[in-house]
């Protein structure tokens, strides 16, 4: 590799270029999100039965749906809770199970189940992180009835908020339905002699839609409806129920909403709010701009009838962690290369090697893209830490070679013997730490799932990092490199000198008290592991608040 690359060097700069290129394509064109996207195996069964006790749900429901899920292979733990009208099963499958797979299995298994006849059909759902709201619109009545406001979220806004690209679901939090209620008079229903069940079997009756069947001629063919049901709140009233007795004589007929099944409210003010969710794996940055983008149309639509207002913006902290891993990742690049120069203390050294961190980096980024990982905390943190590996691979074989050229071998000979005597090393260090990190995006349960993308981020930037030194390192060094020494190189030589000489003097020493040294460290090392519990233990660090 390296030889070719010393005699190719237009192969090798396009190289370089095309990560370069296809790196930045894919920083620009990555997903963003805050942590990797973790699907848990976790897979709730809610099921609905109006009227029926806690017994009556648990032996009928719960326990049958139990114990058609415990056939399921993979089940970690089954949490059920029975309350009255509803069953709630939580399946946890082992972290390894496929969700997608799990929650099929379950559909087929409760799809089996034998349920009381009056039971809604097994609602069957999994657990997707991804699937939090991402930011929220919050409506309110200003100059306009709260039944408008419903029509108004419900009819024209959702719709328009559901059209943005990768927009996954909006989950309408206080909106309740219009909805007829009636309200019998239970002295005239006993004065009739007018039982409730003979009342919702007279409003249904009168209330239907059936088909009239069809009408065909030569040309066409109409099919024919019949509309039975009342058009307007006065023809319901109207309805006759039994002997000339309407059902406005016997009941109070309402037009209002139907019951809140949950509240939405800002400082006190009642309201509705849109929780946008977006599709697992895209980028949540670019949809809650779209969402941004179309909440000034929607206050036009609102005009001074209803409030718009955007509640729970998830991006400023996504931007603002992102940006601190960024800073950084540059941070630490500008650090690296100033220490290199000062220990070094050869400008076209420092320069060649540091060449090496933005196009590692490039590359590491289009290799990311390509095996479907984003842009979060895990995958930036593990380029933070690539950027010594990869500046180190770089110093290795530069330095090398211009160790040669100490030697007295020209640049293309001192390029070639110097890159060649250190590739089996640096192939053993980048085989080393392969062999050290790939592991870790196998690891098991909640931590692997997380450090999936960080361990194969660095060793992504090991791969490239490898490439990178014994192709572009040995080919720009043989042109760029040239012996001599610089005045900065003068001037911070006795200070080198002076460090080495106390480290030849502790090591002298270390040499001469083995036995003691030994026991040192030893004592040392123990001590520090009695400090262990007192640093405490978290998943994730907690955020600092201004």
């Amino acid at each position: 590799m390296y030889k070719l690359a010393i005699k190719r060097p237009i192969a090798t700069l396009m190289y370089v270029v095309t990560l370069v290129i296809f790196g930045y394509m894919s920083f620009k064109s990555m997903p963003s999100a805050l942590f990797p996207n973790v699907d848990f195996p976790i897979v709730t069964i809610q099921t609905n039965y109006p009227g029926a006790e806690v017994g009556t749900i648990e032996s009928q429901i719960t326990d049958k749906i139990e114990e058609a899920i415990s056939r399921i292979g993979g089940v970690d733990s089954i949490i059920s809770s029975s309350s009255d009208g509803v069953s709630v099963v939580t399946v946890k499958f082992f972290l390894e199970r496929d969700i997608d797979e799990a929650a099929n299995d379950v559909r087929d298994k409760v799809s089996a189940v034998n349920l009381p006849k009056d039971a809604k059909t097994p609602l069957v759902s999994k657990l997707d992180i991804g699937g939090a709201p991402i930011i929220n619109i919050f409506l309110t009545a200003k100059n306009d009835s709260v039944e408008n406001l419903m029509l108004f979220a419900d009819e024209k806004v959702k719709p328009r908020v559901q059209k943005i690209n990768d927009v996954g679901a909006i989950n309408i939090v206080g909106y309740k339905d219009r909805e007829i209620k009636i309200f019998p008079h239970i002295t005239e229903l006993n004065k009739y002699a007018i039982t409730i069940a003979e009342l919702n079997a007279a409003v249904a009756k009168e209330n239907i839609k059936i088909g009239g069947g069809k009408l065909i001629t030569k040309t066409e063919e109409l099919t024919l409806k019949t509309k039975a049901d009342a058009l307007s709140i006065e023809e319901l009233k109207n309805i006759e129920i039994k002997d000339n007795i309407k059902l406005k004589d016997i009941a109070t007929v309402e037009d209002s909403l139907s019951d809140a099944k949950n509240y939405a409210s800002y400082n006190g003010v009642e309201g509705v709010m849109l929780e946008v969710q977006k599709i697992s794996g895209t980028n949540t940055l670019s949809i809650v701009e779209s969402v941004k983008k179309v909440v000034p149309e929607i206050q036009m639509m609102a005009g001074e009838k209803f409030g718009v207002m955007i509640l729970n913006d998830t991006s400023p902290f996504i931007i603002h962690s992102l940006k601190d891993v960024e800073f950084d990742l540059v941070y630490g690049s500008i650090l690296a290369a100033i220490i290199v120069f000062v220990f070094l203390r050869n400008f076209t050294i420092t320069i060649v090697s540091a060449l090496s961190i933005p196009a590692s980096i490039m590359g590491t980024f289009a290799l990311m893209d390509y095996m479907g990982f984003e842009l979060n905390k895990m995958t930036l943190i593990g380029l933070t830490l690539a950027i010594g590996i990869i500046i180190d691979d770089a110093i290795v074989v530069i330095e090398n070679i211009y160790k040669k050229m100490e030697e007295g071998l020209g640049k293309y000979e001192a390029a070639y013997e110097g890159t060649k005597e250190m590739a089996f090393t640096i192939l053993a260090i980048s085989a080393m730490l392969l062999a050290v990190f790939v592991p870790v995006s196998f690891m098991s349960g909640i931590v692997g799932k997380f450090f999936e993308s960080f361990a194969m981020t660095v060793g992504f930037a090991i791969i490239i990092s490898y490439t990178i030194a014994l192709s572009f390192i040995p080919s720009l060094s043989a042109r760029t490199l040239s012996k001599g020494e610089s005045r900065f190189y003068d001037l911070s030589e006795p200070v080198f000198k002076f460090i080495e000489q106390i480290y030849e003097r502790t090591l002298l020493f270390v040499l001469k008290y083995k036995v003691s040294t030994l026991i040192f460290v030893f004592v040392v090392f123990f001590a520090s592991l009695t400090l262990f519990p007192k640093i405490g233990m978290d998943f994730i660090p907690k955020e600092d608040k201004a």
